[in-house]
């Protein structure tokens, strides 16, 4: 099998959530000992060590759709790769081969308040474009059972055509056992005593703002307790800032700011007495599996895939009410026989979803794919 892969996502570092799924695959499949040989496209020269079974073909250029559309598939094709994997939902239209793309989920088309924020050119390019390139594609990727369900609605894509495999955990999320690692990562951030831990970025449909609120209904009876709120300081950040002022409670809010790998991000997921998830859309949540991988007991929002991904392991609660929000938290504070419960169910669940499994389902799935286009 000769894969190829787009992989500009890892060109500057793995960062992301699509990244770390798609650098934890690429390790695994170069772990095979097998002829299969990888081919990664970027307009970078990628930060990966030499290894006789990849190759890194870098394509310069900036404008977007030319790479994408011109100088990609001629490269492909050159290459003869069997199958090109895109982490994205768009693909090079005429790339010879078997294509596949993969599509996380159809927030800024289906999410109301970022729906609403979208002029008629760009919600036209999301809808049109989105449809050609899921008809485009052999195979669609999708990471929930609830994703697949708003890709079949939105681009009317034949169920079949889709298949479901979940994102991975880094292997770097596990249970830490020297707990001076813990205080001096706390020590860092100016984190004293028990928290409250909340990491993602500050857009709207991550529902921040209902955090704090309920955050500030548990502190009279939790007078020592901080919220840790990681994430880089843009989008809302400002209006949270504006929040916790009036709702008097600067001293017990700490925002960390980015956390980056190099920071050793399972140390404040193992410092934690709970892990906070409220999110109002997600096409998967990595951030609450990521913290059972470390022991860490969970709430999430009962909304869109999150109750399918997390199930029994978490506590799930209405994200609008702020009063279960606040009970949830106070009820894991208060109930050590509850919070070891939780911690059991995610240790079990992380597993489910660590890189080694995950990253052996695409392997099967590429392999299965190019098996039936031989016969």
């Amino acid at each position: 099998m000769k894969l190829g892969i787009d992989a500009r996502e890892i060109q500057d570092g793995v960062y992301t959530g699509i990244g770390r799924s798609l650098y934890n695959f690429i390790k695994y499949f170069l772990s095979q000992n097998n002829d299969d040989q990888l081919v990664l496209f970027s307009s970078k020269k990628l930060r990966l060590g030499p290894n006789k079974r990849f190759k890194n073909i870098v394509i310069p250029g900036n404008i977007i759709i030319l790479w994408d559309q011109v100088a990609l598939p001629m490269a492909i094709n050159q290459e003869q790769i069997d199958i090109f994997y895109s982490p994205y939902y768009k693909v090079p239209l005429n790339a010879k081969c078997i294509v596949v793309s993969a599509i996380l989920d159809l927030m800024y088309i289906i999410y109301e308040k970022y729906k609403n924020n979208l002029n008629f050119f760009s919600e036209s390019y999301y809808k049109h474009f989105g449809k050609l390139y899921a008809d485009r594609s052999d195979i669609i990727l999708t990471c929930s059972e609830y994703s697949k369900k708003d890709i079949i609605n939105i681009f009317s894509v034949d169920p079949e055509k889709i298949k479901v495999i979940p994102l991975s955990v880094s292997d770097i999320y596990k249970t830490e056992n020297e707990s001076g690692k813990i205080s001096a990562a706390k020590a860092k951030y100016g984190i004293e005593g028990r928290y409250i831990y909340y990491i993602g970025n500050f857009k709207h449909h991550k529902n921040v703002e209902n955090l704090i609120i309920a955050f500030r209904k548990i502190l009279p009876k939790f007078k020592d307790l901080k919220l840790v709120l990681a994430g880089p300081k843009t989008h809302l950040y400002q209006q949270y800032l504006s929040l916790i002022h009036v709702l008097s409670i600067q001293d017990s809010v700490i925002f960390t700011g980015k956390i980056l790998p190099e920071d050793e991000p399972h140390l404040l997921y193992n410092g934690a007495e709970v892990f906070v998830f409220p999110s109002l859309y997600e096409g998967f949540g990595i951030p609450p599996i990521e913290a059972m991988a470390c022991g860490t007991p969970v709430i999430s929002s009962n909304l869109t895939s999150l109750p399918e991904v997390i199930s029994s392991a978490g506590i799930l609660v209405d994200p609008f009410n702020t009063d279960d929000l606040a009970a949830a938290i106070s009820s894991i504070l208060s109930n050590n026989s509850l919070k070891d419960v939780l911690i059991e169910k995610g240790f079990k669940l992380a597993k489910k979803f660590s890189q080694e499994n995950v990253s052996k389902q695409y392997y099967e799935f590429f392999k299965k794919l190019l098996r039936n286009k031989d016969n």
